[in-house]
C-alpha cells in the first residue's frame, strides 16, 4: 500500500499519513540546496545528503535545506539526527506544519523501534523485533537479496540507495500505520511489514507470507523511484499485485462478479481518484487485471518507459498514448475483449 504527493520546496515535507515527498521542486535557489533537490528527486540519496549538509553549513537558517536534510537522515534510519534537524527547522520556523507532522511521525515510531535489532544487507537497512521472526537471519538476508534481484529484473532497475525495511510485531505495526486499517504492509519511503505468524488453517506459511508482502511493498519502492512519485494509485497497486502474484495467486472473486454483472469501473475513473474503502477489493483486483494486461501485451520494458514518462510529468492518459499508440478509451475496449477471451 502506498501513496504520494508532489511538493514544492516551500512545502517540502507536507505529507499525509501513508505518504512522503514524491518529488521536490524549487525556485529562486541555486547552489548546494538546488543540487540536493535534484539528487533527491533522482534518488541519488547519498549525493543529496552531502549537498544538503553543505547547504546547511553555508546557511544554518535555511529551513528548506534543514527539512530536506532531516528527510534524508530519516530515510537512512538515522532517527536521532533526523529529529535534531527537524527540531532546529521548527525553532527557526514554528509555523511549518509539514515539518511538525514529519517530526510527530518520527516520535510515534521511535518508541516502537527503540529496541529493535539491525542487520544491513545491501542496499537494505533492516530493523526487526528480535526473537519474533518467522525466519532466521540468514534466510531473511537471502529473501531480501532475491527480492532485490528478481523484482528488479522485471523493472530493469536496481536501486543503489538505502532501502529501509522494518519488521514490526503486529501491535507495533498497528501503532505506526495508524488509520490505515486494511493495510497488511506499508511503503511510505520505508518498507514497513508486520511480522507474520503461522496460523492454524492458513494456506500460506509465515515465511511465504513475509515474501508475498515484501515483494508487493518493494515494488512500490521501485515504482516510486522510476516515476518520481507520479504513478497513479491504480497502476502502482496493480504492478505491486503483479509481483505479489508471483508468490501466491491473487483472489479475483469480486472482479469476476463485477465483470459478469457489467459493473467494472471505467478506466477513466481510476486515473487520479483515491481508492474507495467500500469497494477496495474490487478496485485492487481490477487494477491488477489492468496492469497485467498492459504487461502481458507489451512487456515490462514498455511499462518501465511508461513509468519514466510519468516521472517526466506526463499525465497518465498522455503516457499511455505515447507508449501504447492508442487512446486509453480504445485500449479499454481491447482489454474488455481480452477479458472475455481469457476469463
Amino acid at each position: 500500500m502506498s501513496g504520494f504527493r508532489r511538493l514544492t520546496a516551500a512545502g517540502l515535507l507536507c505529507v499525509s499519513l501513508c505518504a512522503y515527498p514524491a518529488a521536490v521542486s524549487f525556485c529562486e535557489d541555486s547552489g548546494d540546496f538546488a543540487a540536493a533537490v535534484v539528487a533527491y528527486n533522482d534518488r541519488r540519496l547519498d549525493d543529496a545528503l552531502v549537498r544538503a549538509k553543505k547547504a546547511v553549513r553555508e546557511n544554518p537558517r535555511h529551513v528548506d535545506a534543514l527539512a530536506l536534510l532531516g528527510e534524508l537522515y530519516y530515510l537512512k534510519q538515522d532517527l536521532s539526527q533526523a529529529k535534531e534537524t527537524w527540531e532546529k527547522a521548527l525553532r527557526l520556523a514554528p509555523s511549518r506544519q509539514d515539518v511538525r507532522q514529519r517530526l510527530g511521525q518520527l516520535q510515534r515510531e521511535a518508541p516502537v523501534e527503540k529496541n529493535m535489532a539491525r542487520s544491513d544487507t545491501y542496499p537494505f537497512v533492516v530493523r526487526f523485533a528480535e526473537g519474533q521472526m518467522p525466519v532466521d537471519l540468514g534466510e531473511l538476508r537471502l529473501l531480501l537479496r532475491d527480492t532485490y534481484r528478481l523484482v528488479g529484473q522485471q523493472f530493469q532497475y536496481f536501486p543503489d540507495h538505502t532501502v529501509t525495511v522494518i519488521l514490526y510485531p503486529q501491535e507495533g505495526f498497528n501503532q505506526v500505520k495508524q488509520l490505515i486499517h486494511q493495510a497488511v504492509g506499508l511503503y511510505d519511503g520505508k518498507i514497513r511489514l508486520p511480522i507474520p505468524h503461522n496460523l492454524a488453517g492458513s494456506r500460506i506459511p509465515a515465511s511465504q507470507e513475509l515474501k508475498r508482502i515484501l515483494w508487493h511493498e518493494y515494488t512500490h519502492a521501485l515504482v516510486h523511484d522510476l516515476s518520481k512519485g507520479q504513478c497513479p494509485i491504480w497502476l502502482n497497486e496493480g504492478l505491486a499485485s503483479l509481483q505479489e502474484s508471483r508468490v501466491y495467486d491473487i483472489h479475483l472473486d469480486d472482479f469476476r462478479e463485477a465483470l459478469n454483472s457489467g459493473v467494472l469501473f471505467r478506466w477513466e475513473q481510476f486515473w487520479n481518484q483515491p481508492y474507495d474503502p467500500k469497494q477496495l477489493a474490487l478496485q485492487y483486483q481490477q487494477a491488477y487485471m489492468m496492469a497485467g494486461y498492459l504487461v502481458k501485451r507489451w512487456g515490462w520494458s514498455t511499462m518501465v518507459v511508461l513509468l519514466k514518462r510519468l516521472g517526466e510529468g506526463y499525465p497518465i492518459e498522455d503516457a499511455i498514448k505515447a507508449e501504447y499508440k492508442t487512446e486509453s478509451a480504445a485500449l479499454e475496449k481491447e482489454w474488455l475483449l481480452w477479458l472475455k477471451r481469457n476469463m
